[in-house]
């Protein structure tokens, strides 16, 4: 068994997960010089996810890291969404966002969501992220932090941060020791609710001419409700001259429960396997979807996605009472909104 110990007079943070929320923690301590380590759970990274809406609440933070303007090169401007009808090439009618630019001084932009986790991975030296780290156990002892591996690693830390996702191992394990303490509200206990299936992906660098909304400049971002069936697309085009797009399912209360049987059968966080995204994908390929001035299929889209980056996540959404004890630190709410797109 190995052991990892940074030799430092400042507290040492271990963040587990590599994902949106532990890139930003890292990023940050780095630019205040704050020693930290990252433990991600997969082996390598993969260009996971579908788009990022990113304005007001976070483009002052990337600001203070120095990225704003790398990330707005990267970016289109997102001005509006338009909402379709699946039968109509016109919207129903267009939200429009530049009054928040008024408001608070930042425009709103989309972004691929590889290309924003790129961008804040870049920020993180490569010897303060350990990849294959799946974490087993955490405890205190001496006043330091024991994060143990399940490939027999150990670290030593001053202070864990659990971002790693909705069912975040750090907070199973902080959750286990305080319901063996009886310090864990009942709410606390109770299993992630959940209304809705999500399918997202990122198509290959389509053909303008094929693809007609990829000749706007700023971002489309349209919106489509299927006609008699409980579920809801999103196309958003990117700089890179792709469509990042979702498709809702709206669940009822019995197809709830058969979706999660399903899911906890398939593998051991919030997502299914690459089969029961693909059979949603057949489920959903003939449903019209709006493109300048014709209609294509979500079968297009699919057919130049990569079979291998389509995922299918629940859409979980709760504020958890509990979010640190001691040393650990966990997300407070799950990261619905991330995750999903």
């Amino acid at each position: 068994m190995s052991a990892i110990e940074i030799a430092t007079e400042k507290p040492l943070v271990l963040i587990v997960g590599a994902g949106l929320g532990g890139l930003t923690l890292g990023a940050l301590l780095e630019k205040a010089d704050i020693p930290y380590q990252i433990l991600e759970r997969i082996e390598t990274i993969k260009p996971y996810g579908s788009t990022m809406c990113i304005s007001a609440p976070l483009l002052p933070l990337f600001h203070q890291l120095g990225i704003a303007d790398e990330f707005i090169a990267v970016a289109k401007l997102s001005p509006r969404v338009h909402i379709h009808q699946e039968d109509s090439l016109k919207p129903a009618f267009v939200s429009d966002f530049s009054v928040f630019c008024d408001l608070t001084g930042y425009e709103s932009y989309t972004a691929s969501r590889p290309v924003v986790h790129n961008l804040l991975l870049n920020q993180i030296p490569a010897n303060k992220i350990h990849f294959g780290k799946r974490i087993l156990t955490i405890k205190e002892e001496d006043s330091k932090m024991i994060v143990r591996a399940a490939d027999g690693t150990t670290f030593r830390g001053d202070i864990v941060v659990g971002a790693d996702g909705t069912y975040s191992a750090v907070r199973q394990r902080l959750y286990e020791l305080l319901a063996s303490q009886d310090r864990l509200p009942k709410e606390d206990l109770e299993d992630l609710p959940f209304s809705c299936t999500c399918l997202v992906g990122q198509t290959n660098p389509l053909d303008p001419e094929d693809f007609l909304i990829l000749k706007e400049s700023d971002c489309h971002f349209s919106t489509i409700l299927v006609k008699d069936k409980p579920y809801t697309i999103a196309l958003l085009t990117t700089a890179q001259s792709t469509i990042c797009w979702l498709v809702l399912h709206h669940l009822d209360s019995e197809s709830i429960k058969t979706a999660e049987k399903q899911r906890f059968r398939s593998c051991d966080n919030s997502e299914w396997g690459p089969y029961q995204a693909l059979a949603m994908c057949g489920e959903t390929r003939a449903f019209s979807i709006p493109m300048g001035d014709k209609f294509k299929t979500l079968g297009d889209i699919y057919d130049n996605t990569p079979s291998d980056l389509i995922t299918k996540v629940m859409l979980e959404e709760k504020v958890f009472e509990t979010w640190y004890s001691g040393r650990t630190h966990a997300t407070k709410s799950t990261p619905l909104a991330l995750k999903a797109q």
